[in-house]
């Protein structure tokens, strides 16, 4: 007879269990946990062969447990609400079953990366309240988390004086050429960009002295027609043939079918990432939650080229 242990029975294999009779088919219950109908599948033919038993019927009807699998599932119910009990010691020991996390960010980062970690953290731990205050620059950042009125700060990142540094990612700067613009050149040369008008962040945004300083640096200075403090309202200005501009990847985005995008000639990037205040007491919470942000990929369409992971 064969000898089944404890151990070769996972949690997994439980759940899709559970879920598939609760749910009537393994389809309905891949879609309730997430996970593929053939991974669901998987797990359960594994199951069966480690018990050594038929589970369930399958058939026109749905999916229906035998008489042993009705027994086993009812104790699979038993042990992921003990599991469930165990999590919920573990997050009150830690402070996270209630409580908030204050988040002050640039608008990439806000739009970008941030909604994928909040959905991510509630998911975990839905009692948490998240709340998220969307800033001009990394000094706007910075004066929320002075002030008290963050916790978090996500913005570019600048040897920011009396702040925690966490790198996430790297954004390079890109060229925006209006739709009237020479497709054909496969590199754009600093000739190219002096034939446009340049449309360029306001100078009182320090989050793009960065850009100012990479200008400074050329032999030839560029014809600065419009300052803007939006970059939303830049992009924009570029599609209805204003002129062009320079900006990071995720500041540009969405990029309007009519602009044309290209590498800079002399390459440009900026570090974004997380900050806290030196010396200040964090709750649980907070720190949880910039674990699940250090620890996803940022995923943007079109984006490989020009965000990578630090």
């Amino acid at each position: 007879m064969k000898v089944i242990h404890d151990f070769d029975i996972k949690l997994s294999q439980l759940r899709a269990l559970v879920a598939i009779v609760e749910q009537g088919s393994f389809g309905k219950g891949a879609l309730v946990l997430g996970v593929t109908q053939s991974a669901l599948s998987h797990a359960i033919a594994t199951l069966e062969e480690t018990l050594g038993i038929v589970l369930l019927f399958r058939g026109r009807q749905g999916a229906i447990p035998t008489d042993a699998g009705q027994k086993v599932v009812e104790q699979a119910r038993v042990v992921l609400q003990t599991v469930e009990k165990i999590v919920y010691v573990s997050q009150a020991e830690r402070g996270l079953t209630a409580g908030q996390v204050r988040i002050a960010a640039i608008r990439s980062l806000a739009t970008h990366g941030l909604p994928t970690a909040i959905a991510a953290f509630k998911q975990r731990y839905p009692n948490i309240t998240v709340t998220v205050t969307r800033c001009t620059n990394h000094g706007d950042v910075q004066k929320a988390l002075r002030a008290g009125e963050a916790d978090l700060g996500l913005m570019d990142i600048d040897s920011p004086q009396g702040f925690t540094v966490y790198e996430l990612f790297a954004d390079d700067y890109v060229a925006l050429l209006p739709p009237h613009a020479d497709r054909s050149a496969d590199c754009l040369s600093w000739q190219i960009v002096n034939q446009h008008p340049l449309i360029l962040p306001v100078p009182q945004d320090n989050s793009y002295a960065k850009l100012r300083a990479y200008l400074s640096r050329l032999p030839f200075s560029l014809e600065i027609a419009y300052e803007v403090n939006e970059d939303a309202a830049i992009t924009s200005m570029v599609a209805a043939g204003l002129g062009m501009t320079i900006l990071p990847y995720l500041a540009a985005i969405p990029i309007p079918e009519a602009v044309t995008l290209k590498v800079l000639p002399e390459p440009l990037q900026r570090t974004l990432g997380a900050v806290l205040l030196e010396d200040a007491l964090q709750t649980p919470a907070v720190y949880t939650f910039l674990d699940t942000l250090k620890s996803l990929q940022l995923e943007i369409e079109g984006g490989d080229r020009w965000i990578t992971q630090l």
